[in-house]
């Protein structure tokens, strides 16, 4: 947010927009890479105040129109005592006001339009969410996003009740991204609307399709709408099957995919094309063996599946789904139900012969509460990710610190996970407050420190409440630039030495805060 960065401001003063963001002396080789990386990356939050205000301004232009029209007399059209129906008319006020701000912008008519509806739904629909665009917390994209999630609500009071609580999910998430905006007011309107959820659902499955479209002489698309469900598990299987051939393997990703998917739908062999006489894919992938492997994971709670509750359920791979959905997923034949008994906590967490491991409890709550990669930014689903040590496991010394615990795991993609591994500099953390929420924290080299919440702490708000086995993780001091080996420290210890400092460090300058720049307080700016 905005006060990631200090003096960072917004106002309206005299009836001026007021913009104030410290701009960093990029010539000038002391100047702090915290503050460019600031700038860089958060400059963009100052966006969302100014649409906030051009959307009011076209808003307050279009209830004008509306006005006018609906106090003209025309008889023709009267649906009331002195109105008449202006919106039937080709030239009604939308039309006429996207006009003219067509010929200022500059852009095509239905451009504007597109511009007009979103300013009225900005000011009418979900005004709440709205105004996180106005106070710096989302960025018109996101904003966007959340719009789309909410334009099948067509109940008035059902949508105020979504507004309301989804601007609050946003506010209170930490750091966003589209899509963690996506899943949170997803997630919302599934459990305040799930009878429009079972409605759009029965409406979409007419729509299911094969297509073929023409990209070149050479190369055609192949296009298939099918259930959430069965689309991920086929992305799923086709990955799979790619990912059989060895690493010598010539074709890029995409390349192996498309062969892969051609394959299982054909029957054809999928082979690996390496020169490597030993590779045993060169005969072909046993493409049933891959795709025995594939299993899509769907989180709900019981009462849901039983039918005593709407409460949403959480799709790996896609985000949150109705409860409807996920009782027919769940009636399916090739479905197989499990009971995830958090009480199993409280008595182990870790695998008995393997203190590293942790057991399927354990593993499958925290990537349900967490859904995606906890890297700021990144949605690579959680079933798709490495279970990551937030503090260090010590293999050499269990008890030291870095336990197998839910308060200590936390889904990374291999991508992340090795950044936080092999790049100096990264440093991450988890706390669970008060309440039993879960917090991640990653910071970068440069000392930014960016924190988000847990993304579907709505569906096991009881995971943070359940009382750890094993001690608080040691903390040390304020850390120094360099952690060099102590009386033997091998390199590794002296990594894991420096994260925690960095870690203790961190928790000190304050557990209920979101992102760094705690000193410039909270929106509205």
């Amino acid at each position: 947010m905005l006060e990631a960065q200090s003096g960072a401001a917004v106002t309206v003063e005299d009836g001026m927009l007021h913009i104030r963001l410290a701009l960093p002396d990029c010539g000038d080789s002391s100047t702090d890479d915290a503050a460019l990386l600031v700038f860089a990356a958060v400059g963009d939050k100052l966006n969302g105040p100014l649409m906030w205000h051009r959307y009011q301004a076209a808003y307050t232009l279009w209830q004008r129109k509306v006005d006018a029209a609906s106090t003209a007399l025309d008889g023709r059209e009267v649906v009331g005592p002195g109105r008449f129906d202006c919106f039937t008319r080709v030239y009604d006020p939308m039309c006429q006001t996207a006009a003219s701000f067509a010929a200022v912008a500059g852009v095509r008519q239905t451009t504007a339009e597109n511009f007009v509806d979103r300013a009225i739904s900005c000011m009418e629909r979900i005004p709440a969410i709205g105004r996180l665009m106005r106070d710096g917390v989302l960025i018109p994209l996101w904003f966007h996003a959340a719009l789309a999630q909410t334009e099948g609500v067509v109940d008035d009071d059902v949508l105020a009740a979504i507004d309301v609580e989804a601007a609050d999910r946003l506010r209170s998430a930490g750091a966003l991204s589209k899509a963690r905006v996506i899943e949170i007011v997803a997630a919302v309107v599934a459990e305040h609307d799930s009878e429009a959820a079972r409605v759009a659902r029965e409406a979409a499955k007419p729509r299911k399709r094969v297509a073929v479209e023409p990209v070149n002489p050479e190369l055609s698309d192949l296009k298939i709408t099918a259930s959430v469900e069965d689309v991920t598990l086929a992305r799923k299987s086709v990955d799979a099957v790619a990912n059989g051939v060895c690493g010598k393997d010539p074709r890029t990703k995409q390349e192996r995919r498309s062969d892969a998917a051609i394959a299982l739908l054909t029957g054809a062999l999928f082979a690996c094309e390496c020169d490597d006489p030993e590779c045993s894919a060169r005969e072909g992938v046993d493409t049933a063996a891959q795709c025995a492997t594939v299993v899509l994971h769907a989180i709900a709670r019981r009462e849901t599946l039983t039918g005593e509750s709407d409460l949403p359920a959480y799709l790996d791979g896609y985000g949150p789904i109705s409860a409807d959905h996920v009782r027919d997923i769940a009636a399916r034949s090739d479905t197989v139900v499990r009971d995830l008994d958090l009480g199993e906590l409280l008595d182990h967490t870790s695998q008995p012969s393997d203190g590293y491991r942790p057991t399927a409890t354990c593993a499958t709550a925290v990537r349900a509460v967490h859904g995606r990669c906890t890297h700021p930014g990144c949605d690579m689903p959680a079933w798709n990710c490495d279970l990551d040590h937030v503090v260090e496991y010590d293999h050499d010394n269990p008890a030291a610190g870095g336990a197998t615990c839910p308060c200590n795991l936390n889904p990374k993609c291999r991508f992340h996970h090795g950044l936080k591994t092999f790049v100096n500099g990264w440093v991450d953390d988890q706390i669970v407050d008060a309440n039993g929420v879960i917090w991640t924290e990653v910071t970068t080299p440069e000392g930014v420190t960016v924190r988000s919440r847990a993304l579907n702490g709505w569906l096991l708000p009881e995971l943070g409440l359940i009382p750890c086995r094993h001690d608080d993780a040691p903390s040390t001091s304020r850390p120094v630039e360099e952690a060099a080996p102590r009386r033997g420290m091998t390199r590794t210890s002296a990594k894991h030495r420096y994260r925690m400092s960095i870690r203790a460090y961190n928790r000190r300058r304050g557990v209920g805060d979101t992102v760094v720049g705690r000193q410039w307080g909270e929106p509205p700016f």
